[in-house]
């Protein structure tokens, strides 16, 4: 079982709020592992049919899988469906696959979070009639091992703000009320428009719906996720900034492809632009680079940041108006690129 006790549970999506279809495409079946509840025999259970099996179990951490090539998984049908499924019934299905793309469980102190999985399924936005919370506690508390359902993560972070913005999102998406649920904040317009040489705009439509649905497991995830570009207790100011250029990308992206962006695109935008987005969500403050080494790409423009970082300690000028003095003469295809590339060095600046 789970190693703390759960006194409450937090969805990062409303109730029957999004639709799980699965149109056989195998993009969750390829490669990624096969989670097993090994705790409750279910690893057993499937080799004693399957003796094959055995000879492809790993452990992984404290989870025991078994491997799956990337190009299908050893029970992917030809007609997209699982083979344990179809032969023995969905509960000889692996742990983990009968939970996707619900998989992605954790515990913070005494409350379970249940996520989605937006990078691999692509799920659909439901207005009231997609998968109940219910069904889906339902299928956690079958699974007995902790490796598929009690992942523990620090109870540093202020889980009931998460909470709070994400009412806001579920009661109505108004952006302007997101922004102040989030604490509201210096805007990121100018550096936005500096580095791409566009307009910052809000995307439309389904677009828009699409990114605030996402907002609160894509906050949740960077909260507590590795890239940790602050102490976790400072990282909600910077995650409102973040998301304020994310919506700007989004607009570009939506226009660039002339079509709507779902789940799955504004999530891998996300964390494409996310060195970005820091940069842009931490414009005003002054960084400041001790002298010493560090890891740098040769790349001009990046060396020309770092040196300013380090003459900085005195005048403490702020984040954009350091990036502005090295990139404004640069050609626009360079700029972007080159605050990517300098992420180590802002993280260690912006500390």
């Amino acid at each position: 079982m789970p190693p703390t006790t759960t006194s409450s549970i937090y969805f990062t999506w409303p109730d029957r709020g999004l639709r799980y279809e699965c149109r056989g495409c195998g993009a969750c079946c390829k490669g990624l592992g096969i989670g097993l509840d090994v705790a409750a025999g279910q690893l057993v259970q499937l080799v004693t049919k399957r003796p094959e099996l055995a000879a492809f179990v790993r452990r992984r951490g404290d989870a025991i899988t078994a491997f799956n090539p990337r190009d299908r998984c050893w029970f992917l049908a030809d007609d997209g469906l699982c083979r344990i499924e179809t032969e023995d019934g969905r509960a000889a299905k692996p742990a983990s696959c009968r939970l996707f793309p619900f998989n992605r469980v954790f515990h913070v102190g005494t409350t379970m979070v249940v996520d989605f999985n937006s990078v691999i399924c692509p799920l659909q936005l439901a207005a009231g009639d997609g998968v109940t919370h219910a069904e889906i506690e339902a299928e956690i508390l079958t699974i007995q091992d902790p490796a598929i359902t009690g992942t523990s993560l620090p109870a540093d972070g202020d889980l009931e703000l998460e909470r709070a913005i994400a009412r806001v999102v579920f009661a109505g998406g108004d952006v302007d009320a997101i922004w102040r649920a989030q604490g509201g904040g210096a805007m990121v317009v100018e550096g936005f428009e500096l580095l791409t040489g566009l307009p910052w705009r809000l995307p439309e439509g389904a677009t828009l719906a699409h990114a605030l649905a996402v907002t609160p497991s894509l906050r949740f995830n960077e909260l507590y996720g590795p890239r940790q570009y602050r102490a976790r207790a400072k990282m909600p100011a910077v995650l409102a900034k973040m998301w304020l250029a994310w919506l700007g990308f989004a607009r570009l992206g939506a226009e660039l492809a002339q079509r709507v962006l779902g789940l799955q695109e504004l999530t891998t935008l996300w964390s494409e632009q996310a060195s970005v987005m820091h940069a842009l969500a931490r414009w005003d403050e002054a960084p400041y680079l001790k002298p010493g080494p560090i890891d740098l790409t040769p790349e001009p423009l990046v060396k020309q940041l770092a040196q300013r970082c380090v003459d900085n300690k005195q005048k403490r000028r702020p984040l954009g108006e350091l990036v502005t003095a090295v990139v404004a003469a640069a050609p626009v295809t360079q700029r972007i690129a080159a605050v990517k590339l300098a992420e180590t060095i802002l993280k260690t600046a912006l500390a």
